[in-house]
């Protein structure tokens, strides 16, 4: 066993403990792949934080950087798996699939091809109990994702040897009456003792999560729960089960006013509860969120429903001492306009806001707000802005930290070309590292403007996909003397004939991610690309 092996086996041997991993990553480091090295180490910081630290937006960014670098040679980096499973390669923080630097998820072969849980998928299950406990004895996987087998298919796997030591677990049978049987099985003593992640993507009727009340789940810190319906009483049977108390951070749902608001009521008391993804129908619910005494730990919230206003005024209110993140989808401006007189706005890090509209004067006004200078991360994903909006976001005077800036759209606004060249050429952000214009109609003037921006010097990430640029944008950004630290350029669903400036290696040295799909570049053109090495060049 040479000292490489040595050192994976101990990782594979400690798979709770980050220090064989560093160690390795140091080994990493000592033998030329750096890139790899510092993977490891961001995201073993990463899944040590909260939102609530300091350098958790630092860390947001490096890791896309590492993903951009990395994403293409993880595959290489994944040991060989038995018979039967099967893992995706993206690498990003949302799909969990690496975690702390190495493979942590697998899913059954019978994903990608049943239709229904029929007899055709028997032999793949039978070859998952068979490999799993060489699986956990010879990798670091310890999450299983058990999607779209009967209930019957899923205890068969968790009854195989090995599933005792898996930490994560995502189920979703196929049929969604089998929910109570799911959980019956999951919250079984001899099951999965070890586990701390739980998603549990079914529904459910309240009496049916009885068998979780006493489950032994002593490790569990992260719970997706299943879409609720029924009793409170059921329910408050399981928010006081002693587990329940110890959760870091949940996703939750309900079909009704009574089971939502129980639930939000018993989430706010939870000490330790840093991080919470709300999928609200019914708003009279939110009155906990209000509550001056309740979430006194939560770091991050996301709701995925829209909030009406009496709701966005109702969380308007509460106290939140430590909330850095807020994530909300279908956005209007009163969410923003509402949300600027809280409180604890400004202590928010992170803001991002998913589909909708917002007036130029709302972001004008988040601009002039106390948040503006604290702000490391505005995401503004399908929310479609003005002129006045476009020049109040890169100035910064009002934005002096900001690190990420995403202002990706399919709606422009009437938006011309003129007015985008203009944003490009006084975009005045000098901490960033990553902007995202999607969408936007620069054309090449905007593109040459972005080249002549010194104020972009730090820019890692590029996004400019569907923003009408050709040949001449991309000559431009690749000789700028400003852009020469870019690590990823998206450039899909533009105008490109050849992107012949992408060849030379002199030009954009650090880039390792190139995204041209979608521009009509023949393929005599793409084959002169890869010769560089750049990944994702189609």
């Amino acid at each position: 066993m040479n000292d490489e092996d040595a050192l994976l086996a101990a990782i594979v041997a400690h798979p709770d403990e980050d220090t064989p991993r560093l160690v390795y990553a140091d080994w990493l480091e000592e033998h030329d792949a750096p890139l790899q090295a510092d993977f490891i180490r961001t995201q073993c910081r990463l899944a040590a934080c909260s939102a609530a630290d300091p350098e958790y937006p630092d860390l947001l960014e490096r890791s896309a950087e590492r993903v951009a670098q990395f994403g293409p040679l993880a595959k290489l980096s994944a040991p060989e798996l038995p018979p039967g499973f099967a893992f995706d390669a993206d690498i990003g923080p949302g799909a969990d699939n690496f975690r702390r630097g190495f493979l942590y998820t697998v899913r059954g072969l019978w994903y990608a091809t049943l239709v229904g849980p029929t007899d055709a998928a028997d032999a793949e299950i039978e070859q998952a109990r068979t490999g799993l406990s060489k699986l956990i004895a010879t990798t670091t996987v310890r999450q299983l994702r058990l999607t779209d087998l009967t209930a019957e298919q899923i205890a068969r796997v968790l009854a195989a040897p090995g599933a005792e030591t898996l930490t994560g677990l995502s189920v979703q049978p196929f049929w969604n009456e089998e929910g109570g049987a799911v959980l019956r099985t999951v919250a079984g003593a001899a099951a999965v003792p070890n586990l701390e992640r739980l998603a549990l993507s079914m529904g459910v009727r309240t009496e049916e999560l009885a068998p979780l009340i006493g489950a032994k789940f002593a490790r569990l810190a992260h719970l997706d729960l299943p879409w609720l319906r029924g009793r409170v009483s059921d329910l408050r049977a399981l928010t006081g089960a002693k587990w329940f108390r110890g959760l870091r951070s949940v996703r939750t749902g309900a079909a009704d006013r009574a089971l939502e608001s129980a639930l939000l009521t018993a989430l706010a008391k939870l000490p330790r509860l840093e991080s919470l993804d709300v999928r609200l129908q019914n708003d009279p619910a939110l009155k906990a969120l209000g509550s001056a005494r309740g979430f006194r730990a939560l770091a991050r919230l996301e709701f995925q429903s829209p909030l009406s206003r009496p709701a966005t005024e109702q969380l308007a209110q509460g106290a939140f001492p430590r909330l850095a993140e807020l994530v909300l989808h279908s956005v209007q401006s009163y969410h923003l306009t509402t949300l600027l007189d809280a409180r604890w706005f400004p202590q928010l890090r992170v803001l991002s806001l998913h589909y909708g509209a917002l007036t130029d004067a709302s972001v004008v006004a988040l601009s002039k707000s106390l948040a503006a200078a604290n702000l490391r991360i505005i995401r503004f994903d399908s929310v479609p802005v003005g002129r006045s909006a476009f020049a109040a976001l890169g100035n910064g005077t009002r934005f002096p930290n900001l690190t990420t800036l995403v202002l990706n759209t399919a709606v422009t606004r009437r938006t011309t070309v003129a007015d985008m060249e203009k944003f490009a050429r006084t975009l005045s952000l000098p901490r960033l590292r990553h902007l995202d214009l999607a969408g936007w109609p620069l054309g090449d003037a905007g593109a040459l403007a972005l080249a002549a921006n010194a104020s972009l010097a730090n820019l890692t990430r590029l996004g400019l996909s569907g923003c009408g640029i050709g040949d001449k944008g991309l000559t431009a950004l690749a000789r700028s003397p400003h852009l020469q630290q870019l690590i990823e350029l998206d450039l899909t669903n533009n105008k490109l004939k050849t992107a012949a400036a992408l060849r030379d290696p002199r030009r954009l040295p650090r880039l390792a991610a190139a995204r041209l799909a979608g521009n009509p570049i023949p393929p005599a053109a793409h084959r002169k690309l890869t010769t560089r090495g750049l990944a994702a060049a189609r």
